[in-house]
């Protein structure tokens, strides 16, 4: 396992770190989050920026620079505008570190200082997984620099994601399968969530439902539905709602207590019925990978019933976009 402990330590022995930076797109932009979310609430001084590569490219954030560290991602190792960003983050002489799944040489390795091979839940331990590494260096960062990030609790919440996981996406499944069966039709599926939660439904929203599925889709901030969407709600408008176990929580009770009077046709998924609440008050920092875990269950059972496999595509890898 990479040693991001060691490597936090390395990058400031060498420079002042002032700032971290994440920039990625679609899925690897979402996992960047939470760790945003974890610095934006437990810094006291070091600055962020979460932003899609390539604007990343053309409007590079004020606060990157020397005193910077840019953490990049791309599963294949090769997306355009990711590696350009790394390669924009380096003239401004940040240190860049490159999330990867793959090993072989790719343009992620070739821009990186640092590069960290990521796994799949299913592959190994969470702290091997691309939030988990992610995560940890935020979390050292802040730990290291200024002392903050409730270091211990966000430690001991991570071994526990090993056995809440994979106990979770056994129990969950005969949720996903009445899911699977009262979705197939759905023309249209808004997403919600709040908190780290709410990167989690925009994922499902523009990577599954939209790109894998070919489902019209929207994601809605459940603080905004109130001052706007929650005027396309009927009986039967379709709604998945990612719940917070954090402090944004009263956000997602106050669209659900809506919707249970106005529409018949939510979904509810609550990381507390599945053991998140043993993280304590940093629970909110691993919404993000609960629920992209169950939605893993979800989605294949909800292909196989649509009969859409989630590797059909329309135009991505065919045509020259």
């Amino acid at each position: 396992m990479f040693d991001v402990k060691k490597m936090v330590e390395e990058i400031i022995s060498k420079k002042e770190i002032k700032n971290i930076s994440f920039t990625g797109v679609g899925g690897s932009l979402a996992c960047f989050y939470a760790p945003y979310y974890y610095v934006m609430r437990e810094a006291k001084n070091i600055t962020t920026s979460y932003t899609s590569s390539n604007e990343f490219v053309h409007d590079t954030p004020s606060c990157v620079g020397e005193n910077s560290i840019v953490v990049i991602s791309s599963r294949g190792g090769n997306t355009p505008e990711t590696v350009e960003a790394g390669l924009v983050a380096k003239k401004l002489g940040a240190t860049v570190v490159g999330m990867t799944h793959e090993d072989e040489d790719n343009g992620i390795k070739e821009v990186s200082d640092y590069v960290i091979l990521f796994k799949d839940l299913s592959e190994d331990v969470y702290e091997a997984s691309k939030t988990g590494y992610i995560l940890k260096i935020a979390m050292e960062t802040l730990h290291q620099v200024e002392e903050t990030g409730r270091y211990e609790e966000m430690c001991e919440a991570m071994k526990k994601m090993n056995v809440i996981i994979p106990e979770a996406e056994t129990a969950i499944v005969p949720e996903a399968i009445k899911f699977s069966i009262n979705y197939k039709d759905d023309k249209i599926i808004y997403t919600m969530g709040s908190g780290t939660a709410w990167s989690a439904a925009q994922q499902q929203q523009i990577c599954i439902f939209m790109e894998m599925q070919w489902i019209n889709s929207a994601v809605i901030h459940t603080g905004e539905f109130f001052h706007g969407p929650f005027e396309i709600t009927d009986l039967n408008t379709a709604f998945l709602l990612l719940k917070s176990t954090g402090k944004t929580q009263p956000l997602d009770e106050r669209a659900i207590c809506f919707l249970n009077d106005y529409n018949t046709h939510l979904t509810v998924v609550d990381p507390e019925k599945y053991g998140m609440k043993e993280l304590g008050e940093v629970s909110e920092y691993f919404d993000y990978d609960f629920h992209t875990a169950m939605l893993g269950v979800f989605n294949k059972l909800l292909a196989d019933m649509r009969n859409h496999p989630l590797s059909k595509r329309k135009y991505m890898w065919k045509y020259k976009y």
